[in-house]
């Protein structure tokens, strides 16, 4: 669904990407994990279409990202960054049914239907309960769920989420992991930004490690998260082992002597 070829991605005259190849396939969940700066929300938002290659190109289905015109791109790819600006006082019905925007035609008004898949996205993000509140009561954490709830509706192929759980307490990072790996078991590809490695072990298919700019390992998560993996990327040195319940892997970083 998603490949990746060459890119490199120059920001106010200073590389960010350098030559990063990528191919994510549908229906699997794949983690970009690296260090802050590493450039994976610049790659998240390149593949969304928001920053334009200098070099290389970003296909969908086949077809450049970069020659769709906005409104056909968003029906294929629902991209959800780390915060969004939200100026009015919307409810959190009305930013989630936001999500149907790409689906309607001029001037057209969203349909029953829609109104069906905004109601069934925020049952699915536990937001239902919110429905009529504004989103400017509300806490970090309830944002960030609407927010996810605008992009499960907007029904794309392809969901990009850049870091959905950060501002979530350990249940709700949970809820929302599992729903995402749902979202690739029912034939999605989605494709996410994932600080915590032990979260992104455990719920992604394959990941992706970045580090400068570079992917520099790819892969499941046991060929990916090894010591000298991390220790390029991080500069620290780790200890990786499966989790005795999960059976996932587990890092635990070293503080340097």
């Amino acid at each position: 669904m998603i490949a990746v070829d060459g890119l490199h991605v120059d920001l106010d005259g200073n590389a960010v990407l350098h030559d990063v190849e990528l191919a994510v396939p549908p229906g699997r969940i794949v983690g970009l994990v690296g260090p802050n700066g590493a450039g994976k929300s610049t790659l998240l938002r390149t593949i969304a279409g928001l920053h334009r290659p200098s070099r290389g190109r970003v296909l969908l289905a086949g077809r450049p990202v970069h020659a769709r015109k906005p409104q056909e791109l968003a029906r294929d790819v629902a991209y959800l960054p780390q915060d969004i600006a939200l100026p009015f006082p919307f409810t959190a019905y009305q930013v989630t049914l936001m999500g149907r925007h790409p689906h309607l035609g001029r001037f057209a008004r969203e349909s029953a239907a829609d109104h069906r898949t905004a109601q069934r996205a925020m049952a699915a993000t536990g937001t239902a309960h919110l429905a009529g509140r504004s989103v400017a009561t509300l806490s970090g954490g309830e944002r960030q769920l609407v927010l996810l709830a605008k992009a499960l509706a907007q029904d794309a192929p392809v969901l990009l989420a850049d870091e959905p759980v950060s501002a979530l307490d350990l249940r709700h990072q949970l809820d929302v992991l599992r729903l995402l790996r749902g979202c690739a078991g029912a034939g999605r590809t989605v494709l996410v930004v994932l600080h915590d490695l032990n979260l992104a072990a455990r719920y992604c298919t394959e990941l992706a490690l970045l580090s400068g700019g570079r992917v520099i390992a790819c892969g499941p998560p046991a060929t990916v998260l090894t010591p000298d993996h991390l220790a390029t990327a991080y500069g620290v040195g780790a200890v990786v082992r499966p989790d005795d319940v999960t059976g996932s892997l587990t890092v635990t970083a070293l503080e340097n002597p």
